[in-house]
């Protein structure tokens, strides 16, 4: 039987390219070759260690502005090159954002932490990631460098994984809350976010992460006290779940279990979050 180990030796010659504006990057991506983009290096590396083929590495973390963290009232900005543990240490977060920083502490592990880039988390495109089911329950976009300029997309609208990210944009960060149950990490992982006026949840965000081959999210509209949150949280957490595609099944978890938990988790997320008052 054919047995795949990651190596050193397995690393195929590449040349490193480390632009200093978007359009540099671009212009390096569009030339002849396999090429990638190289924010922290979890990814790209470790494709490289299993023998995959890069000419071409092109490092961003030269490009001015990619790792800022920075907003106000109306958007907060968030850089792609943005670093776990830089997340979960931003004073910006803290004052626009708090649930962000608080729940970004306990993702991943230091090693990750600290070189792990929220734009690489997202673009990898992997289910067990929580970079993206986060942004969706944020209703987040992402601005991507085009040879025009920038464009902003919907994250669903990220299908490419050539797509240069250059941040996310979270609207109106002092109207939203965040919760997080990651307990059945690696077989489910559920983010809930809420949209807020004064006291009241006017959108619900259910993003399920690991339950399909790339995160889900369910969106409710909403007008609704939070202090009656959890008497609701039943029905709540039934609608999500009658809107879920079929999960998927594989060693980790069935379907229907997952089916099941999602239905168990948004009903205790909600019940938390309704408590808060």
């Amino acid at each position: 039987m054919p047995v795949a180990l990651r190596s050193r030796r397995h690393i195929a010659p590449f040349t490193l390219h480390c632009p200093e504006t978007p359009a540099e990057a671009l212009a390096l991506q569009q030339e002849p070759g396999t090429s990638a983009f190289l924010a922290g290096g979890m990814e790209v590396i470790d494709r490289l260690k299993h023998g995959h083929t890069i000419e071409r590495l092109i490092r961003l973390d030269g490009i001015p502005g990619l790792a800022a963290i920075d907003g106000d009232t109306a958007e907060l900005r968030i850089g792609a090159m943005a670093t776990h543990a830089a997340l979960a240490e931003s004073l910006c977060l803290m004052c626009l954002l708090p649930d962000l920083p608080t729940l970004w502490d306990s993702v991943a592990n230091p090693r990750v932490r600290f070189a792990g880039t929220l734009g690489g988390n997202v673009m990898a495109r992997r289910a067990e990631y929580d970079g993206l089911p986060a942004l969706l329950a944020l209703d987040a976009q992402a601005e991507i460098a085009t040879a025009k300029g920038s464009e902003r997309v919907t994250l669903d609208g990220l299908a490419s994984p050539e797509a240069l990210v250059t941040r996310f944009i979270v609207p109106r960060p002092g109207t939203r809350r965040l919760f997080a149950d990651r307990s059945l990490r690696p077989a489910l992982s559920l983010w809930l976010g809420l949209g807020m006026a004064d006291d009241r949840i006017t959108a619900l965000r259910v993003a399920a992460g690991m339950a399909h081959p790339a995160p889900v999210c369910i969106a409710l509209s909403l007008d609704l006290p939070l202090a009656e949150l959890g008497a609701h949280a039943a029905e709540l957490a039934a609608a999500v779940t009658a809107q879920l595609p079929q999960p998927t099944i594989d060693g980790r978890a069935e379907a229907a279990y997952r089916q099941r938990m999602v239905d168990v988790l948004t009903r205790r997320i909600l019940i938390r979050a309704g408590g808060i008052v």
